[in-house]
């Protein structure tokens, strides 16, 4: 049997004790945009998913949040075009949600006879997996190297590498982002040479001949943001900064992108690896793409639209189920507490026909329960016999 419920114990944004009962639903998506119960029930995900092809790769968030304050939407796909193209774009809506993505084929950089920067557009392309390895970001190893070379030798960390990557927190790695393409930290021949520009941009933060280096180490921050549709690492940032310990740098304030476009809370200008400053923010719970987190969903009904992120058409419509769960946690004293369930979490897979979406009930809670008195505590899940 599929284990598509778990019932947990946590805390809610005030600091107050709850439990939570997840539940996950798998759907076929039909051709006609409708959606049936899927045969094969997904299991609930208890620990992170990293890619085996790619390392640092972040594939799957955990399910078993008690409390998500947004819902996350997660699109696992390919942009296509239905011809060789430089370039087109692609979108997804969902409620009031849109989101854009321009799709670029292989780019390199060039020396112009001026002595700036041309963009190469000679290639042509169909399809692009909609990766955060294809978005913009990445590491500038070759500047990174003259830090490797002072840290090669000390005693100290002469064997750290067996244990830990102590380059993890490079100023030369993009914090958005570090698995993608076209960050430039110093330009140098070499470096210029082999640099790929990003497959996927935003469409209001493209890169350019004139912006694409980031001369100040320091300043990453003003650097565009990564557009995806996938889950983002709890080590990236902003998500990073939500676990309140993250060391921001001196300029970056509320006038990063991310803040002046309502993407992230101000909270994370709290962060701070002092450990007396307790900054936990719980959006470090939500694990979507910037723009892909929604205000709580409480029920479904909602239409999905995708442009060129189908892998037989250019415009698909699906409707989200309206099927929602009753959902009941453990009241103590041989009582069941009912909840208002909401999606934690809606998982989109065009190429696999496949939708999932994750809910959560919570109720009050007298006090934090070990895994061991889960096990013994009661809940009900139930499902309409019918949906639309």
């Amino acid at each position: 049997m599929p284990n598509t419920t778990q019932q947990i114990s946590g805390l809610n944004p005030k600091g107050k004790y709850i439990l939570s009962v997840i539940a996950k639903r798998t759907y076929e998506i039909n051709p006609n945009g409708n959606c049936k119960l899927h045969e094969v029930q997904d299991d609930i995900i208890e620990d992170h998913v990293m890619s085996d092809d790619v390392e640092g790769l972040f594939t799957h968030d955990i399910d078993v949040y008690p409390c998500k304050p947004l819902t996350d939407i997660i699109l696992k796909g390919v942009a296509r075009s239905d011809k060789n193209v430089k370039h087109f774009s692609a979108s997804i809506e969902l409620g009031r949600l849109a989101m854009k993505y321009e799709i670029f084929a292989d780019r390199k950089v060039h020396k112009n006879l001026k002595g700036g920067y041309i963009f190469s557009n000679e290639s042509k392309i169909s399809e692009v997996p909609l990766l955060y390895t294809n978005a913009y970001g990445g590491m500038d190893l070759k500047a990174e190297k003259q830090i490797r070379a002072a840290l090669k030798d000390k005693e100290s960390l002469k064997y750290a590498d067996e244990v830990l990557d102590i380059f993890s927190g490079s100023p030369y790695r993009y914090p958005r982002n570090p698995l993608g393409k076209g960050y430039v930290i110093e330009a140098t021949p070499e470096t210029i040479s082999e640099l790929s520009l990003p497959n996927i941009e935003n469409p209001s933060q493209l890169l350019t001949p004139d912006n694409f280096i980031c001369n100040d180490v320091l300043e990453w921050y003003k650097m565009p943001v990564p557009r995806g549709t996938d889950w983002i690492h709890p080590g990236w940032f902003p998500r990073v900064a939500y676990f309140g310990n993250y060391a921001l740098p001196k300029g970056l304030n509320e006038n990063i992108y991310e803040i002046k476009n309502n993407l992230v809370d101000k909270s994370i200008l709290k962060s701070s690896p002092n450990p007396r400053i307790d900054a936990f923010n719980f959006s470090a719970c939500n694990g979507a793409s910037l723009g892909l987190q929604s205000k709580l969903i409480s029920s479904g009904g909602q239409q999905c639209r995708l442009t060129n992120i189908h892998p037989h058409r250019k415009d698909f419509i699906f409707t989200l189920p309206n099927e929602i769960p009753n959902i009941k946690v453990d009241g103590r004293n041989g009582k069941l507490l009912n909840t208002d369930p909401l999606i934690q979490t809606i998982l989109i897979e065009p190429e696999l026909k496949k939708l999932t979406i994750v809910w959560r009930g919570s109720g009050k809670a007298l006090r934090p329960y070990t895994p061991e008195e889960l096990k013994t505590m009661p809940y009900e899940v139930t499902w309409p016999e019918k949906f639309t």
